[in-house]
């Protein structure tokens, strides 16, 4: 593998794009400090993957883009690409050609990539991996690799060994493989520290799920033994009700008609409502949709009047965008026939030089052949002759050369001097103009700034109070849509309440009827009750049932009001009758016991609110009731009490006395029937709240618009204005970018006049100084050629005439040569004429370009416009005909709305009349009802007993759980099994899943834990192999290298001793290597005791002796040799020589000994302020061609 070529383009102070061809042995890159030479090491250790831009000799990774100079902008890129001969596979890719390419733009932004192919750094990295290339290698090696070797310490000089022993990777791999010991040991305390606590856990855990299982056990027998008791008792009460239900049916037949008139009115009844309901909805969803019609309406106006503005303002930019493309077609087309006059005079001038470059060749071809009939016999005699007259034709032709051209100069100098000063009035005249066209440009750019910013205050002015009364809007909508859902809220609570909705059947047609039928009835129970809402769901679980019961008068109002139910069979009611009802109350010892604990709120009596005369019903429902905080507090006030009353916490759990516990979630209805007033009364206060702000918001809203329109109206007409003020400016900056571009013409003309004017007088200057030292020369030569003739005379006549024939080509020779160099000089000057002609053929075909494109879109934004104004006025006639048909729905939807009340009051009188016969006949046979209602509790109670203990339905429990006894022994045994469950006191039934989770979890992290010890095991493993593998290649690539280093200090210093100590022979993966040198002539000592050459020589020999030891395909040397004296830098410029058999050598240098050396130089020079160039010369090459003139030009 060889290095084949580097190519820079935005690097550092390579601003052209730049290759660098190289060839096999030594290439030297060679010029003057500050050209540039050592950004080529630079670059190449930059594309291998170099991150640090202080290794780089910068700031930042962006200071290796170009930066401009005087007369150049900076570029936005660099980009580097190495391309490396692979046939040997050296690299291990597939490729027999590797090119590696880095790209850094100012962005920060990087690209790497191989063979073209998109990669990552990491990759470039591995593919020079263990290759013996890399950007820590010894295939880059500077002056700061050389000062690092002499001036670090013993340790870290240790790196330098370890990247030729090629451990690099192994410390990478173990210092990941660290990494992951430490992860794992972290893992590994996590989870001992885990498993700790939850053996903590898995001992009582398991103690509880055994008692748990029994539990579950007796509580399985107790089913399977209550059940069946449950199904026997309810099989005979279930006959017992039959026989009953069956007298019931018989009694009641004669009401049945009457019962199913009413229920056929009432449902009539409901149907009516449900209809006029639905209709009052259809009429205020009808409105709705007719203010949301109207709205849209008054948009699509809006937007109408919106597509002719901008119709309008498209058609204006159209017809100027093609009065612009007008006039850069008229410029272009001028420019054309001026570049078709620059073609033709290029090409007139290139035919000469063809012609020209022909007859020289045949006058080289005619030389060539006098010199094939030379002899060799008379090579050695007029050796020294041919040297001299070639030395005197060179001179003469020079010297006749120099004299035309000092004729050519002074004419020239004259025209120019002419020239300049028609340029230097044209210039003054146009930038006259230029001065006065740019103070009307920034008047006119002033005027549209002030209309500009007068329109953005104004248009800044309006964006704010739009969106602050958008937000409004949305308030006001968001407000309205809120105050329909509390109306409709308050309808259906107060429709509730009027409907007793809640409330059991008999409860409610007592209720219903209390006006008409019964004075003395006073209400239900929660509806007397005025409960604060944080005790709400603790009230209601207190009273339970109780919220339903009817607070009478008196006792005979209570009798009449169940015969009243009993009659008409409409259900059951308990009664509370004031005059008889016993207040309930906790003695007051007991109190006392309470007001001890924070937990305790009070007795239910006295947390709520009630009429005086209600004092003895509140104390009977709730005297006896405790409220306190939480569970767990409830507790501990049942137990001073000793269970005696009953407990209600505020998440309505409850401690009922005897120490029986009920609780759990609660699920929240709407309308309950405590604090059912209330939410009325605060919607009604919320509405009225929303109403007025709705109504406020209306009422600004509407003064906005108005003021909005007349603010837009404003607004167009500063944009018209300021729409005028802008083309005043555009016209104004295109005149002065006219007067610009012919200013700079002028400008950059001068410029150039004063360039080659200059040029020229230094060029006089130096033809008159170099014409006098011909004069001298010649007159020289031709004394030694005089001499020299009359030796050789008598040897040459029969060559007299190919002298003379030789003469006189060589005459011809330098003739053409020269007429050749002025003629490519004119064709080279023609050559840049055209191409600035043709760049600013295609700056102009580009804007005609850009200007056509710029038309275009307007042209289409148009078509688009037009469109888009069109379907505005489709959907404005849509919507105008929607609004007139919703107008006639909602007429329409109110007439049946009329239609449907009317009805409904003729279905109430009917079913009114209907009820009062029905109640006649429903008394007959309300004792009969008794007997079945008591048998119905029983039924329930057993039932429900069945239901909500063990989920089962009659029918399942007789056909699953058949009695396999007799039924009192049966319910001896259901009372034993149930004081062996309670013996076995508080039991975790949550422990079984518990105890098995834990312990599942627990068995996991065990063989976690064992893993882990594994991997453990397994990471210190490896991290032994890889220091015992490091070791061994340090030691066996020390010993190399040291053996190398003293040969290689011998030769190089032409004597001597030299070695290599390490520090700590018993750690070798960590010792530090010192370096001893002893110079010839002197005494053996440390590498800091020698002079600066000696060091830097000692330097370079442990260099050249890792080179020996680990060679590398190629090698950058950038000025290693700098501090060496001139015999130093001969050895070490030999050793290079030597070397390069087996790698390639790329040296950036400024020694003459090590450029002797090299096999091709190329030359870094800044001909141009900061920006570097190449000059390469291959010295093979050339010392061939020296060599084959020298024979050809002796055989004269």
């Amino acid at each position: 593998m060889f290095l084949k070529r580097l190519e820079l383009a935005g690097f550092k102070s390579f601003a052209n794009p730049v290759s660098i061809e190289f060839e096999d042995g030594v290439t030297a890159v060679v010029g003057p400090n500050g050209s540039g030479k050592s950004n080529i090491s630079d670059a190449v250790r930059w594309v291998l993957g170099e991150q640090s831009a202080r290794n780089l000799r910068g700031a930042k990774m962006e200071d290796v883009i170009f930066s401009g100079s005087e007369t150049r902008a900076a570029l936005p890129m660099a980009e580097i690409s190495l391309v490396l001969n692979n046939e040997d596979s050296h690299l291990t890719i597939d490729y027999s050609e590797v090119a590696v390419t880095r790209r850094v733009y100012r962005s920060g932004d990087s690209e790497y990539l191989i063979n073209d192919h998109p990669c990552r750094l990491k990759d470039i990295v591995e593919l020079f991996m263990d290759s013996g290339l890399g950007k820590e290698s010894f295939s880059i090696i500077g002056q700061g690799r050389v000062e690092e070797i002499l001036s670090s310490k013993a340790e870290d000089r240790r790196a330098i060994f370890e990247e030729a022993a090629g451990v690099r990777k192994y410390k990478q791999r173990k210092q990941q493989s660290e990494k992951k010991l430490g992860d794992t040991e972290d893992n590994l305390k996590r989870v001992r520290d885990i498993i700790y606590e939850l053996e903590a856990q898995v001992g009582p855990l398991e103690e509880q799920a055994s008692v748990a299982s029994e539990y579950k056990a007796q509580k399985e027998e107790l089913k399977l033994v209550e059940v069946g008791v449950l199904a026997e008792e309810i099989k005979t009460m279930h006959a017992d009700w039959t026989e009953n239900k069956q007298k019931f049916s018989e009694i009641g037949a004669r009401k049945q008609r009457l019962q199913s008139s009413v229920e056929r009115l009432e449902k009539k009844l409901h149907q009516k409502v449900r209809e006029l309901k639905e209709a009052d909805a259809e009429v205020e969803e009808l409105q709705k949709m007719l203010l949301k019609i109207s709205e849209d309406t008054e948009k699509q106006e809006g937007l109408k009047e919106l597509w002719k503005e901008r119709k309008k303002h498209y058609s204006q930019n159209r017809q100027q965008y093609r009065k612009e493309l007008e006039q850069l077609q008229d410029k272009r087309s001028q420019l054309e026939r001026v570049l078709e006059q620059e073609k033709q005079s290029w090409q007139n001038i290139h035919e000469k030089t063809s012609a020209t470059q022909k007859k020289l060749a045949e006058v080289n071809e005619k030389m060539n052949n006098i010199g094939e009939n030379k002899e060799a016999e008379l090579e050695d005699l007029k050796s020294e002759y041919i040297d001299k007259l070639n030395n005197k034709t060179s001179l003469s032709n020079e010297f006749r050369y120099l004299e035309e051209q000092q004729l050519k100069i002074t004419a020239s100098l004259r025209r120019k001097e002419e020239s300049n000063t028609d340029l230097l009035k044209s210039r003054k005249e146009q930038q006259q103009m230029v001065e006065k066209i740019e103070e009307e440009w920034n008047q006119a750019k002033e005027e549209v700034t002030a209309q500009i910013h007068l329109w953005k205050e104004k248009n800044q002015s309006l964006e704010a109070e739009t969106r602050k009364y958008d937000d409004k809007e949305s308030l006001y909508y968001e407000g309205l849509r809120h105050l329909q859902q509390m109306e409709a809220k308050q309808d259906t609570l107060e429709t509730m309440q009027q409907d007793y909705a809640g409330f059991f059947s008999g409860v409610k047609h007592v209720l219903k009827e209390r006006d008409k039928s019964f004075p003395g009835i006073h209400g239900a129970v929660a509806e007397l009750l005025t409960v604060p809402a944080h005790l709400q769901l603790a009230v209601e679980t207190a009273l339970g049932a109780a919220q339903q019961h009817v607070v009478v008068e008196d006792e005979a109002t209570g009798r009449r009001a169940i015969q009243f139910l009993r009659d008409r069979n409409l259900g059951r009611a308990t009664f509370l009758p004031k005059s008889v009802v016993k207040p309930r109350n906790i003695p007051a010892y007991e109190l006392q016991k309470l007001n001890t604990y924070e937990a305790y709120l009070g007795v239910g009596s006295d947390l709520v609110e009630a009429d005086s005369q209600y004092e003895g019903i509140v104390n009977h429902v709730l005297g006896n009731v405790i409220f306190a905080t939480n569970l767990k507090e409830a507790k501990s006030l049942a137990q001073s009490i000793q269970y005696k009353f009953r407990i209600v916490t505020l998440d309505g759990d409850v401690l009922s006395p005897g120490g029986a516990m009920s609780g759990g979630s609660v699920q929240k209805k709407q309308g309950q029937l405590l604090g059912r007033q209330r939410e009325i009364d605060d919607i009604k206060n919320k509405i009225s709240i929303l109403r007025e702000q709705t109504e406020t918001l209306e009422h600004e809203l509407k003064e906005w618009k108005n003021k909005k329109l007349k603010w837009k109206q404003d607004l167009q007409q500063l944009a018209d204005q300021g729409e005028d003020l802008r083309e005043k400016e555009r016209k104004s900056k295109m005149k002065l970018e006219e007067a610009k571009l012919h200013y700079d013409s002028l400008q950059t003309r001068l410029r150039v006049y004063d360039m080659e004017t200059q040029e020229t007088i230094e060029e006089k200057s130096a033809n008159e100084k170099r014409i006098e030292q011909l004069k001298s020369e010649i007159e020289k030569v031709s004394g030694i050629l005089k001499t020299s003739n009359d030796r050789i005379q008598e040897l040459s006549n029969r060559k007299e005439h190919d002298a003379s024939l030789k003469s006189e080509l060589l005459q011809q020779q330098k003739e053409f040569q020269i007429a050749l160099a002025k003629e490519e000089e004119q064709e080279a000057h023609a050559l840049r004429a055209l191409e600035r002609m043709k760049s600013e053929y295609q700056a102009l075909t580009k804007e005609i370009i850009e200007k056509d494109e710029a038309n275009s879109l307007i042209e289409a934004e148009l078509s688009e416009q037009a469109v888009d104004a069109s379907s505005v006025e489709v959907v404005l006639e849509e919507k105008k005909q929607q609004k007139q048909e919703l107008i006639g729905k909602v007429d329409k939807s109110k007439i049946n709305r009329d239609e449907l009340s009317k009805a409904q009051r003729e279905i109430e009188s009917e079913l009114r009349d209907t009820v009062n016969q029905h109640t006649y006949h429903q008394e007959q046979h309300h004792a009969v009802e008794i007997i079945i209602n008591r048998l119905d509790v029983e039924l329930d109670s057993r039932l429900g007993h069945l239901q909500n203990e063990y989920e089962l339905t009659f029918e399942a429990a007789l056909k699953e759980y058949p009695l396999q006894q007799a039924l009192e022994e049966a319910k001896e045994k259901v009372k034993l099994l149930k004081m062996g469950i309670e013996e076995l006191g508080e039991v975790n039934l949550g422990a079984i899943d518990e105890y098995a989770r834990v312990k599942e979890r627990y068995d996991f992290l065990l063989e976690q834990k064992n893993d882990l010890e594994d991997a453990k095991q397994t990471l210190q493993d490896i991290i032994s192999e890889m220091d015992e593998e490091m070791t061994s290649r340090f030691e066996s690539t020390f010993t190399e290298i040291q053996g190398h280093f003293k040969d290689v200090f011998s030769e190089l210093f032409g004597g001597g001793k030299a070695a290599l100590e390490l520090t700590n022979k018993e750690d070798l993966l960590s010792t530090g290597v010192e370096i001893v040198a002893q110079p010839p002539g002197k005494k053996l000592q440390n590498l800091a005791l020698l002079s600066g050459g000696e060091r830097a020589l000692t330097a370079i020999a442990l260099l050249f002796a890792i080179l020996r030891a680990r060679p590398v395909p190629f090698c950058v040397l950038d000025e290693v040799e700098a501090a060496l004296d001139e015999a130093n830098v001969q050895r070490f410029a030999g050793f290079l020589k030597d070397f390069s058999h087996n790698t390639q050598f790329v040296v950036v240098t400024h020694r003459k000994g090590t450029m002797e050396e090299a096999d091709a130089l190329y030359g870094v020079t800044m001909q141009e302020s900061g920006v570097s160039n190449l000059v390469s010369v291959k010295l093979g090459a050339a010392e061939e061609l020296v060599e084959a003139g020298a024979v050809k030009e002796g055989q004269i």
